[in-house]
């Protein structure tokens, strides 16, 4: 059962995770977002919690003054305090002003040493049943104010192992937020699949169910990649150069970067082909990551890559210590499982994408809370039924689901600023004929947009199975054989069909015409408009049905 469980948990992962995070819906306009993600907070000062080492305050200096000028009140801890003594400096705060205070931010790497901050333990009850550890690294005791060991505050984890370190992270955060840079980077979602290799047929399946849920979640807006450790997949690159295209994915910048599938502290999968095993990711090609301007933050839905204890950096702390790399990961500290996985990323989605919650660390401790409730069968959506009942029937009777999602609450860490301020869009309205015929223009007009340059595509649906993708033919070592993994990849990622750019006027309207291609088959396709404007940036998304003149 135990190993069943475990072979059937990689398949969840991909029915669950990857469907959470490349699905596809439109949204409700964002009432005052843009690149000011605090118009939509309380007007009530928020504090944050500081604690570092003594001696590093003035790493601190520039960052307090950014975030106070945000309406966030920063008050220093000295780490010296010790972990307990941290512990009750919080609770201390907190209940001196239990409505403002809201956040956590540890300044240091885990230790014990004068510049490190202590984590905490947890046994395990549940993932221990499965192979997991015994214990669980957790900072979340450091953000329960009453004693429940469920997090209360928004919590994150900068490990930085000098004041400079500190310092230059923090600069990072500020010119991220202070960017104005809003070109289309900013709408990338990018996905890295290492599940694969159950056979034809089972990933056939996989990717299949993954496109039907294409539908559901993310919005039409957003510009998602696939990159699927998959012989089979139009989402399989050269699986010779596999690590080299997951690489670029994240150089490319985008708003996520998301790992699903199996890691460890220094390294990700690797991709099971005949007898060869290719590399996805490592330690080693971490100096090949450059996202200078344009970083991710970096979900690992993946054992053990953020166990800040380890001996040695884990990679997500690579990623966000890296001045090229990440802005902020989302990480485990030991083995997680894929229904956790599943729930935590739920919450994080719908944190973003329908609630448009303000911070990152809010966002994190929002997915938290929801995942350490007790489940309504009813009120669940049909996705996360599926998800429960396929946990619960591989797991042997009376398995506690609860103590399981709660396990992930403890270990999934954030690494970086909780306090971090997200870069929501404006989101605009996309007028067009609800039919385009082939060989003719297609009209698109919008009214209340952001006055500036519109960029407009004609693309394929994320949900649908491209038919114009060919057959690999060669050998996938052979040079034809690359050549046409590559190709092929790079088609099925790509998905724009015709493209134009537009002027939008002083009344913040538009009008534009898109070619639909003479020889576009019929069935339905996706507009999608990106631009900036006025120091933020925005976003429509709409759907046609193209089909012959009658």
């Amino acid at each position: 059962m135990v190993l069943l469980r475990l072979v059937c948990a990689s398949q969840i992962v991909l029915f669950s995770a990857v469907a959470a995070w490349c699905q596809e819906v439109a949204v409700t306009p964002v009432s005052g977002s843009g690149s000011d993600p605090s118009a939509s907070r309380p007007q009530v000062q928020q504090i944050a919690i500081a604690v570092r080492p003594q001696t590093w305050s003035a790493s601190l200096a520039k960052w307090k003054q950014h975030r106070e000028s945000q309406g966030i009140k920063v008050i220093e801890l000295d780490a010296e305090l010790g972990r307990d003594g941290i512990q009750a400096a919080v609770v201390s705060q907190h209940k001196v002003a239990p409505e403002q205070i809201r956040f956590v931010v540890l300044c240091g790497d885990v230790g014990t040493t004068p510049t490190t901050i202590p984590t905490f333990y947890r046994p395990s009850t549940a993932l221990v049943q499965f192979g997991g550890d015994k214990q669980l690294a957790t900072d979340v005791p450091y953000a329960d104010v009453d004693g429940d060991d469920l997090p209360d505050l928004a919590i994150g984890r900068i490990p930085a192992d000098t004041a400079n370190q500190l310092a230059d992270y923090l600069d990072r955060v500020i010119a991220y937020e202070r960017s104005t840079d809003f070109t289309a980077w900013r709408r990338n979602v990018h996905v890295v699949a290492g599940v694969g290799g159950f056979g034809p047929v089972a990933d056939s399946m996989i990717e299949m169910t993954t496109r039907k849920f294409l539908g559901d979640r993310i919005p039409g807006w957003t510009r998602v990649t696939m990159t699927q450790a998959s012989a089979e997949s139009h989402y399989c690159p050269s699986p010779v150069h596999f690590a080299e295209n997951t690489i670029d994915r994240i150089n490319e910048g985008g708003l996520f970067w998301v790992y699903i599938g199996h890691g460890h502290i220094e390294t990700l999968d690797r991709m099971r082909l005949e007898q060869s095993y290719l590399p996805i990711f490592d330690v080693n090609r971490l100096p090949n990551v450059d996202a200078s301007g344009r970083p991710p933050i970096s979900i690992f839905l993946a054992c053990y890559t953020g166990a800040t204890d380890a001996s040695r950096d884990s990679l997500a702390e690579r990623f966000v210590l890296k001045p090229e790399g990440s802005i902020a990961a989302v990480a485990a500290s030991r083995i997680s499982g894929p229904y956790g996985l599943a729930m935590l990323s739920n919450g994080m989605l719908s944190g973003f994408y329908e609630h448009h919650i303000p911070s990152l660390g809010e966002i994190v401790l929002f997915a938290k809370r929801e995942s350490a409730k007790e489940l309504d069968s009813a009120a669940l959506s049909s996705d996360l039924k599926m998800i429960d009942s396929i946990a619960q029937a591989m797991s042997p009777k009376d398995y506690d689901l609860l103590a399981e999602r709660i396990e992930h609450v403890w270990q999934v860490q954030l690494i970086g600023d909780p306090t971090l301020q997200m870069p929501y869009p404006h989101i605009l309205e996309l007028n067009a004929p609800k039919r385009a015929v082939p060989g003719q223009e297609l009209a698109i007009s919008g009214i209340d947009v952001l006055v500036g340059e519109l960029t407009l595509e004609l693309t394929y649906r994320r949900t649908d199975k491209r038919r114009d993708l060919g057959a690999i033919d060669s050998h996938w070592t052979t040079p034809e054989g690359q050549r046409q993994y590559r190709d092929r990849y790079l088609a099925a990622n790509h998905g724009v069909i015709s493209s134009t750019t537009t002027t939008v006027a002083e009344d913040g309207t538009f009008q534009a015409t898109l070619d639909v291609p003479v020889d576009l088959g019929r069935g339905r396709y996706s507009i999608r408009a990106v631009g900036a404007a006025d120091g933020q940036w925005q976003a429509g998304y709409t759907e046609i049905s193209v089909r012959p003149p009658r």
